[in-house]
């Protein structure tokens, strides 16, 4: 069993859940939103929870051949209102929405860490942006 002298701690101060060090894990951290290799937006991070990030989105033009992907998603996902299940019709045009999305590749860059991040999943849903990093 360890034993901490008294102004030893064995647990260090809490950070974000996720936190990495890095500085794009901090709210108020900006990245510019690639896909398929365009900047398309902006991103401003408002929080984790264990391996997603989270954050508002400000899209510019180079959007604009990803609205429908990321809109059809977003429609989808609320279609049947937020207190019951998708019906089996909406879980299935959702699922193909979502791989229509998966197939982009999405990037994030940190200009404050100099920091290119490879995305796994990243979800659009009105001004809402979530991520999760490989």
């Amino acid at each position: 069993m360890a034993v901490f002298p008294p102004s030893a701690t064995p647990f260090p101060e809490r950070v974000p859940s996720g936190h990495t060090g890095h500085a794009r894990w901090l709210p108020g951290a900006v990245a510019v939103v690639h896909l398929n290799g365009e900047a398309v937006g902006t991103l401003t991070v408002t929080g984790s929870d264990a391996s997603w990030g989270f954050g508002r989105f400000r899209p510019d033009a180079g959007f604009a051949a990803f609205a429908t992907a990321f809109g059809t998603w977003s429609l989808l996902m609320h279609a049947d209102g937020t207190d019951r299940p998708l019906s089996r019709v909406v879980s299935d045009e959702l699922a193909l929405a979502e791989n229509r999305i998966d197939r982009i590749k999405a990037r994030l860059f940190f200009p404050a860490d100099d920091a290119w991040v490879d995305v796994f999943q990243l979800n659009i849903d009105g001004e809402l942006l979530e991520w999760k990093e490989y």
